[in-house]
This record gives C-alpha cells, structure tokens and sequence, in this order.
C-alpha cells in the first residue's frame, strides 16, 4: 500500500470541498481540512463484493473514495466514470457508466451504520495529473469504535483493474467533533 501524497491529499481536497453535506445537518458547509486515510486498501472492481480490513475512526467525518490511476485515454476514462464535471460533459459517451456501486459501513457489531448507491447519490469525480477520484459516499464516526466498510459492484468495472484501484475512507476533518 504506497503512502497517500501531498499531491493526492490536496487533489482529494478540491474534489471533494463542496460535496460532502455536513453531517449535524445545520445547513452550513463546514471547513475541511485533509489528513492521510484511515484505510486505503487495492480493490479489484469487478461486479461482487470487497469488504476493507477493520479500521479505527476518531468522532469525525469520513469520505469514501475509489482512486484509479490514470494509465488509459482520458476520453475512456471519463466515459467509465461517467463524470459530467469534467470539461466536454459527457454527450460523447454512449451507454451507461462502467463503474456503479453499492456501499455500507458496518460497526463492530455488524450493525449497518451509514449506506449508499450511485443510482441515490449520483456521480461526483474529479481528476488530477496522475489520478481519478470518484467520491462514492461519506459517513459520521465515532471515537474508539471499529468499522469495517463494503462496496457492492453492481457492474463490471474490471477494465479499470489495470489502472491500480484503491479504495479510501478518510477524515475530512470537518470540525473534529467534542466528546
């Protein structure tokens, strides 16, 4: 697992400021700072299930991202991801987007804590000189308790395998919340 970047922190910084809505829902977007994640472990994105390895969180937000190198064409790239932010929209793609998924993250009890899907959220990536973010969904942790996170995908993503894919759960550092 190579260690996270300045490079890749301050892309994960631009992509992800203005998506994640604050979890005390009082309507006011929080502050974020960035910090290296809490897990960033390589997936395969073939349709099934990847589960991440236990991990600990401080009483925080978390943003869960899958990052792919960026080793194919831009213009594949994009119409896999299906990123209508990036410049040229995505008009010049035909069919659905390769990647989809299903997301939950679980307490040590097993118990479902947060959830979500694309088809709910919609997409939202960015890109950078050697890597593609795709934000897939953001959770509230709480201090001293264990996590384990599980992504479903609902399509055959497999043809991004050769650019490297990790998945990532990261502080947001949206105001660390007091005890």
């Amino acid at each position: 697992m190579s260690a996270f970047s300045r490079c890749q922190m301050a892309l994960t910084a631009i992509i992800t400021a203005g998506m994640l809505f604050p979890a005390s829902g009082d309507g006011q977007q929080a502050y974020h700072t960035w910090r290296r994640p809490e897990i960033q472990v390589p997936i395969s994105l073939a349709i099934g299930t990847v589960r991440t390895p236990p991990f600990h969180v401080k009483k925080a937000d978390y943003a869960i991202i899958i990052q792919v190198a960026r080793r194919l064409p831009f213009g594949d790239l994009k119409c896999m991801f299906r990123a209508p932010e990036w410049s040229g929209g995505v008009a010049d793609c035909s069919g659905d987007t390769l990647l989809q998924e299903e997301w939950k993250v679980l307490d040590e009890n097993k118990q479902v804590v947060a959830q979500g899907s694309e088809v709910e959220r919609g997409t939202r990536s960015a890109i950078g000189n050697d890597y593609l973010l795709k934000y897939i969904g953001n959770f509230r942790g709480e201090r001293g308790r264990t996590y384990t996170l599980e992504v479903k995908f609902t399509r055959d993503g497999s043809a991004l395998n050769v650019c490297d894919p990790q998945l990532i759960v990261m502080r947001t550092g949206a105001l660390d919340y007091m005890d």
